[in-house]
């Protein structure tokens, strides 16, 4: 019996360990202007793919599987994804959360803090008209390179990550 108990706490701890490592790799940051600024500035050098993208579109969630997929390939050349969710309103980090931890993503992710629509949209592309999916692809000087609006497969994203590099 005194076995049993001792090995609870070490038990307990464990699991612990484990959820929050997974917790932790699908936890949501707010990204304002000022953050995602210092965030494109620490990626120079590497090619980065910035994906606006929400749970409710429908068009978002049919082509994750294909950027994963295209970032898992390429990580080792350097590039970066960065994915931004636009949720919104009551429960739109936990739908966000639940959606990222079933499609296995494991780095940090965040969730739209600008206070304006208008300057999320010119923060990326003056030209872009604000529709999701949104994939802006920078060069290592970061540079925006292509702009892919709308629902893309797996070769659209290599093609524009080849262009950037």
């Amino acid at each position: 019996m005194r076995t049993c108990i001792k090995m609870i706490p070490v038990l307990t701890v464990a699991i612990a360990a484990l959820t929050l490592g997974t917790l932790r790799a699908q936890q949501l940051e707010k990204i304002d202007e000022t953050s995602l600024r210092a965030l494109m500035q620490s990626y120079k050098g590497k090619t980065v793919m910035v994906n606006l993208w929400a749970t409710w579109c429908k068009p978002c969630v049919e082509e994750f599987p294909e950027l994963l997929k295209a970032q898992n390939e390429m990580k080792d050349d350097g590039v970066e994804l960065v994915l931004i969710s636009l949720d919104f309103g009551e429960g739109a980090e936990m739908k966000t959360t639940d959606f990222l931890k079933k499609q296995e993503v494991d780095f940090r992710t965040y969730i739209n803090a600008f206070s304006k629509d208008e300057e999320l949209i010119n923060f990326f592309d003056k030209q872009w008209e604000g529709a999701i999916p949104a994939t802006f692809v920078y060069d290592k000087e970061g540079k925006l390179s292509s702009a892919l609006i709308g629902k893309r497969k797996y070769e659209d994203f290599v093609a524009a990550i080849n262009k950037a590099n």
